[in-house]
């Protein structure tokens, strides 16, 4: 481990990037690809080539973050943003408002918001907003000004979206030329946005889904550079399931209709969330400048995973026997944390021949499918985990996301119902590990039902105006 120490610091510095626990093995392959490349294996020279050469840092920066990213995602939050807050701001005061992606990937967060502003302002949308993104990627940027996508980047999307903002191109499909072009990008890097030169101020920052690479420390830095960008009365939005984590003493958390946000100190309107929090869910405010249990699973969920980094796991294997189920579990737990989907799966299938009943593997398996866009083989997996064991909430809980996500076709009911579980097995057992007998939980209890109470309440609200809408109950 103490030859690839030098690379982490040389990432640390420049761009915050933390490289522990799952990051590891981007690492790895990113450094053999620079061996590979350069035809060294010095590691002094490797640096040395690395921080002189801008252009190949960039290229090697690519590599050490998914850039998974879809359209629509989280659409709570859009929807708010669109049907509610900007109407709101728009009405006291005159445009354009300014609307900045920060970690924007390949673009499809603010193409997103494009296309749901269109929906609502048509043409006038364009002087009424101004909407950018930054990312430090320079290939995901260049992705991101192309908008061409493929089919997955639609999973979360209506087919009445795509069909009105996309065409077929060379067997993907391309963004409207209109909203192509509506859409700036620019080199943004979070631990120095005076440097790239965003623009700003901005109006909303979105930081959703990208603090998972990053430790608490970095986490205040970026924190303290989005506060110079955000303007007086603006808004910052962070990932569901990050919201708490960020949650440092920047910004004041804030809560409307369900969804939560920060805002400068000073401007707060609506009553801070941080009294009533689960006392699990509090952690995440900590100052001791280590990640704690609830932060680091919050942001498990955000990667796609679901599980929260185990840096110690080689540790907690060394003892059972190579053969052992436990350790097979674990070491299946540690594969899906390395991003080594195909390896985790065949161990898992494998084990589950052995012990077709067994919760662990069962869970891991079907979050193993759905890293690996299969919602119809992780739906059997989470099915058959709750027909063993009944009071198995990370099963209700991935099962109702699987819906909620839209990787499978939306079924509000059966939402409700995996929702309400969670909720009613966690209130009788808050501390309940749902049946797991081997590997932790993959997400904290406390932000398990957090997560599942708004997202019931939310749905609940939904199926009102629904059954109103037509005449029931």
């Amino acid at each position: 481990m103490s030859t690839f120490t030098a690379f982490k610091t040389l990432v640390y510095q420049r761009c915050g990037l933390h490289l522990e626990g799952l990051a590891e093995a981007r690492l790895f392959r990113a450094v053999a690809s620079l061996q590979a490349a350069t035809g060294l294996t010095n590691t002094s020279q490797l640096l040395a080539l690395l921080t002189r050469d801008q252009t190949l840092f960039d290229h090697f920066v690519s590599q050490l973050t998914v850039n998974e990213t879809y359209f629509c995602r989280e659409p709570d939050a859009l929807n708010w943003l669109i049907d509610t807050y900007l109407p709101e701001r728009l009405a006291t005061e005159n445009g354009p408002i300014s609307i900045f992606s920060a970690g924007c990937s390949s673009g499809e967060e603010p193409y997103s918001i494009a296309m749901m502003l269109y929906e609502c302002f048509g043409e006038r949308a364009k002087t009424l907003f101004n909407i950018s993104g930054g990312d430090l990627d320079q290939q995901v940027l260049a992705k991101a000004r192309q908008a061409v996508y493929g089919g997955m980047a639609f999973r979360a999307l209506s087919t009445s979206f795509k069909e009105r903002y996309f065409c077929p191109h060379q067997g993907r499909f391309k963004l409207r030329e209109s909203l192509r072009q509506w859409v700036t990008f620019h080199s943004f890097n979070l631990l120095n946005a005076a440097e790239t030169h965003p623009g700003g101020p901005f109006d909303v920052i979105l930081f959703r889904n990208v603090s998972i690479y990053f430790d608490q420390q970095t986490r205040r830095q970026i924190h303290q550079q989005l506060s110079q960008l955000l303007a007086p009365n603006g808004i910052l939005l962070c990932g569901v399931t990050e919201t708490l984590g960020n949650d440092l003493g920047v910004f004041e958390l804030t809560e409307a209709q369900g969804v939560f946000y920060f805002r400068h100190p000073e401007q707060s309107i609506s009553m801070p969330v941080a009294s009533s929090q689960p006392p699990l869910l509090a952690m995440g405010n900590s100052t001791n400048g280590s990640a704690d249990v609830s932060e680091n699973a919050s942001e498990g969920l955000a990667s796609g995973t679901g599980l929260p980094p185990h840096t110690s796991m080689e540790f907690a294997t060394q003892s059972e026997p190579a053969d052992s189920l436990t350790h097979q579990l674990h070491t299946a737990h540690r594969l899906l944390n390395q991003n080594a989907f195909d390896d985790a799966a065949k161990l898992l299938e494998a084990l589950l021949k052995q012990q077709p009943w067994s919760i662990d593997a069962l869970v891991l398996a079907g979050l193993v499918s759905r890293w690996q866009h299969e919602p119809e083989l992780a739906y059997d997996y989470f099915k058959r985990a709750i027909y063993a064991a009944p009071e198995c909430w990370p099963a209700h809980f991935y099962l109702a996301e699987l819906y909620r996500q839209g990787e499978l076709t939306d079924a509000p009911l059966q939402q409700q119902r995996c929702y309400a579980a969670v909720v009613r097995l966690l209130t009788a057992a808050p501390t309940a590990s749902g049946g797991l007998e081997t590997i932790d939980p993959p997400l904290p209890p406390g932000d398990a039902r957090f997560l599942a109470e708004r997202y019931l309440k939310a749905l609940n609200i939904t199926l009102a105006t629904t059954s109103n809408a037509q005449g029931v109950g």
